[in-house]
């Protein structure tokens, strides 16, 4: 299963959440970014450890938490 997504300004990826309930991701959750071969693409999976602090996430590297950001609001403040 693979989708395709816009980067944001900065880089984020939009995860609507149509795409997040089908897949089983909610806000908070950890995942595992993976660049793939192609390099124009990135694997994402929940990471095993969902338990992790802010620190430990950035110390890795590779993980992110997801959370809720309203698109909406960033064109309107453009």
């Amino acid at each position: 299963m693979s989708y395709t997504v816009k980067l944001g300004k900065n880089g984020e990826v939009p995860l609507p959440d149509s795409i997040c309930k089908e897949l089983g991701i909610a806000v908070g959750d950890i995942l595992i970014c993976e660049k793939m071969s192609d390099h124009s693409s990135i694997s994402m999976v929940k990471h095993s450890n969902q338990a992790l602090s802010d620190d430990e996430i950035a110390a890795a590297g590779n993980l992110t938490r997801v959370f809720s950001y309203d698109v909406h609001e960033e064109l309107t403040t453009e």
